[in-house]
C-alpha cells in the first residue's frame, strides 16, 4: 500500500471514532479493568508504536457500535483483549464492531503472532 493510500484508510477509519475520543498513539484503560488486562493492551501499543501504525486506544464509535480496545488503523483491525468474557460475548462483540476482531486473551505473555 502506498502512502497516499495509507493516509486514507487511516482518515477513513478515524472517522469511524467519536471527535473527542481520537487520542491517536495513545493508552487509555478503564478503572475497572485487570492489571492483566492493561499490561496486554500496553505491549500491544508497544508493538504497534515500533511498527510506526497509527491506532487508537478506548475507541468509542459514532454509530454507537461500542468500544474497542485498540483499534489499529493501518491494518483496519481491532484487538480485543479479554480475560474472563465468554465466547458468546465475544461474538456478539465482533458482529457490532465495523472492521474486523482480533481477539487477545489477556492472561499470556505477549507475542507479535497474537496480532496475525
Amino acid at each position: 500500500m502506498n502512502q497516499r493510500e495509507l493516509l486514507r484508510r487511516r482518515n477513513n477509519i478515524r472517522q469511524l471514532i467519536g471527535i473527542m475520543n481520537r487520542n491517536r498513539n495513545m493508552l487509555k484503560w478503564g478503572s475497572n479493568e485487570t492489571d492483566n488486562h492493561i499490561n496486554m493492551k500496553l505491549e500491544i501499543c508497544k508493538y504497534l508504536k515500533r511498527e510506526n501504525k497509527e491506532f487508537y486506544t478506548e475507541a468509542i464509535f459514532v454509530r454507537n457500535m461500542g468500544r474497542a480496545d485498540i483499534v489499529n488503523c493501518d491494518d483496519a483491525v481491532i484487538y480485543e483483549v479479554y480475560q474472563t468474557e465468554s465466547r458468546k460475548s465475544l461474538e456478539l462483540k465482533a458482529k457490532k464492531y465495523p472492521l474486523d476482531v482480533i481477539f487477545v486473551k489477556a492472561n499470556q505473555k505477549f507475542k507479535e503472532e497474537l496480532l496475525l
